[in-house]
């Protein structure tokens, strides 16, 4: 792929109580396109560290880092195949999706019972016996995403099930497996297969605007069903990168036609003509 020039950015911004990191990827084509991509690593769950990252993203040689794969890959798919996305359905983050997994069974009991969720994140967490138990009293829940911690029966988990981490870390057990969740971020690029009957769901990992409509336009470039995808994130931060931001109406999130990077949020880390 011939592009004329590469720009990376870093940015920190406020998360939940401390500081989201990542680089910002801007190339630049001959004919004046320009393509998009971010390499976050997320602490404790990326096997990269963003320094690790940043390293392989100055050299430009082929990176065996997740973060590193699906950043670039998002930004030569926007020169070699531009497309444009309105809207997707998304699902929210502490809105629809509740994560339960620091919480103890009566805790989480009395959170769902004042939230209309339609799924939970366990967090491979709990135990069989407080999941069943949780699942008993909500079983309308459309499903129940990484339920038990190690060690614990999965076969014996009969509700639905959404997957996530440990797709990447060994081979699951539970007998009603509705949906596999991908981070493009954590799970690297090209994606893991998809398996027949199961719902293939892309996820962000707490990425900025931009790296969220990546995810989206890949969700659309794999021609997936679009059932609502794990990209209601951006509500989570206090600030934007963009002039521009995604906007949330009636369970879709919108998206901007241009973007604008807001030059004083960010760190120049390499401006270059190749």
């Amino acid at each position: 792929m011939v592009f004329l020039k590469r720009s990376l950015y870093r940015y920190a911004r406020p998360f939940q109580g401390g500081i989201r990191e990542g680089i910002l990827i801007r190339l630049e084509s001959d004919s004046g396109r320009v393509g998009w991509g971010e390499v976050a690593p997320l602490p404790g769950y990326s096997k990269e560290t963003l320094e690790e990252a940043l390293e392989d993203l100055i050299e430009g040689t082929d990176s065996g880092y997740p973060s590193v794969q699906w950043g670039r890959a998002a930004a030569i798919l926007d020169l070699l195949s531009p497309l444009e996305v309105e809207s997707i359905p998304v699902r929210t983050l502490h809105q629809d999706k509740i994560k339960v997994g620091h919480l103890t069974l009566t805790e989480a009991i009395a959170k769902l019972e004042t939230q209309e969720a339609v799924g939970v994140d366990m967090n491979q967490q709990w135990s069989l016996k407080d999941a069943l138990s949780l699942a008993q009293h909500f079983p309308h829940l459309e499903y129940f995403e990484e339920p038990l911690k190690a060690g614990e029966d999965q076969k014996a988990f009969p509700y639905p099930v959404a997957l996530d981490e440990s797709l990447r870390e060994e081979t699951p057990h539970y007998p009603n497996v509705q949906a596999h969740v991908i981070k493009p971020t954590l799970s690297g690029y090209p994606l893991p297969e998809k398996t027949k009957g199961v719902d293939f769901i892309l996820s962000s990992s707490y990425e900025s605007e931009i790296g969220i409509y990546q995810i989206a336009k890949l969700a659309f470039r794999l021609n997936l069903p679009l059932k609502p995808m794990g990209l209601g994130t951006c509500h989570l931060f206090e600030d934007s990168l963009f002039e521009e931001t995604p906007q949330l109406k009636h369970g879709k999130l919108y998206f901007p036609k241009k973007w604008s990077l807001k030059t004083e949020k960010v760190q120049v880390i390499l401006d270059e003509c190749v």
